[in-house]
């Protein structure tokens, strides 16, 4: 009985259980935030490239350089500062408009699947353009059983659109 005494007061080892018992969900929830930071910063990563790819459409360098769809993938990506895979996960469409009150913009999750039917055209000079960018990114979040997801494999859909009116070309 007395050992039993001794034992529960000696406080030998208290700060090694403290940590052992802290280290696990303090490592957790900052793998979580910087994954939650590096999403963000690829999705504005995306925006930024997006909408320097889409000047070249809109000031006729794509057009006149009879740009397809691999090529603009290619600036896209080309632009954004961390990638990933970026030109064989990247879905693009473009829509040329005959106003800007005829803008729709499109769906890209369709029952939990990224769906998205790629097409570009630069238009031609003065027509309307919208162009969105779609972009799959899987999240340490989702690989933890979080169901904080867009799609049904447990990744995002990072997207970004650039709506311009052609300038004269």
């Amino acid at each position: 009985m007395n050992r039993f005494k001794a034992l529960l007061r000696n406080d030998d080892g208290v700060a090694a259980v403290e940590f052992a018992l802290l280290v696990f969900p303090f490592l957790l929830f900052l793998f979580c935030i910087l994954d939650m930071a590096l999403m963000f910063f690829v999705d504005s990563a995306l925006d930024s490239a997006l909408h320097m790819a889409a000047r070249e459409v809109r000031v006729g360098t794509a057009h006149s350089g009879s740009w397809d769809l691999a090529r603009f993938k290619s600036t896209v990506c080309n632009n954004m500062a961390l990638s990933f895979g970026c030109e064989d996960e990247l879905l693009l469409t473009t829509t040329t408009m005959s106003d800007f009150s005829s803008m729709n913009f499109a769906s890209a999750v369709s029952g939990g699947v990224l769906s998205v039917n790629e097409s570009f055209s630069p238009g031609s000079s003065g027509d309307y353009v919208m162009i969105q960018a779609f972009l799959p990114w899987s999240s340490l979040l989702a690989k933890l059983g979080a169901d904080v997801n867009t799609l049904a494999d447990g990744s995002y859909v990072l997207s970004a659109a650039a709506v311009f009116r052609n300038e004269p070309f």
